[in-house]
């Protein structure tokens, strides 16, 4: 009797390409734990690490057509890479847009137009929202208006756990990128 040899990483790659679930699984089950464990060492967070290492899994199985990928695990990293140098660089940016307002805003006193700001950034918020499927919508207002955790969403809502995470971070990138247009238009 042989023993099966392991399924080598180009095959699964051309599984994947063709919409294979099962070498998707694959895949994950392989890197997913390393990639974790990456993440978190690189932003010791583990909630962003989950979340880096998710936005990794979505990307490959959205891009598996049109990807050139010659080493996967190489592909991985590096997409891991990209992904903590954005999640650094959005980091900046919040803390530049958190001392900006210090600097504009004072506890005691904001003025007419300030509040209108607010208003308008409040109101922007609400528009990208409100342009999430109807699910993701829910699931982000419980999870960031009603500070429900992702184990009590999913039982609430009876979805699973991985969903409950995908819909969050599939709605905060969409709101992100709802804003920056917003503001690149203007």
């Amino acid at each position: 009797m042989t023993h099966a040899e392991p399924e080598k990483s180009d095959d699964l790659l051309d599984r994947l390409k063709l919409g294979d679930k099962q070498a998707y699984e694959k895949i994950y089950f392989t890197y997913s734990n390393e990639l974790l464990l990456a993440a978190y060492k690189k932003t010791g967070d583990k909630v962003i690490a989950e979340e880096l290492v998710q936005n990794i899994f979505i990307s490959l199985w959205e891009k598996r057509q049109e990807a050139v990928i010659n080493n996967l695990q190489a592909y991985l990293f590096g997409a891991l890479k990209l992904g903590v140098i954005n999640h650094i660089r959005s980091l900046v940016m919040e803390n530049k847009y958190m001392e900006y307002q210090t600097l504009t805003y004072s506890e005691n006193h904001l003025d007419t137009t300030n509040l209108v700001d607010l208003h308008d950034l409040s109101s922007i918020i609400e528009e990208g929202i409100n342009s999430l499927p109807e699910k993701t919508q829910e699931v982000f207002r419980l999870s960031r208006y009603q500070h429900q955790s992702t184990k009590d969403i999913s039982a609430g809502l009876n979805i699973s756990e991985k969903a409950v995470e995908y819909h969050i971070t599939r709605s905060i990138k969409r709101i992100k990128e709802y804003i920056k247009n917003f503001y690149i238009f203007l």
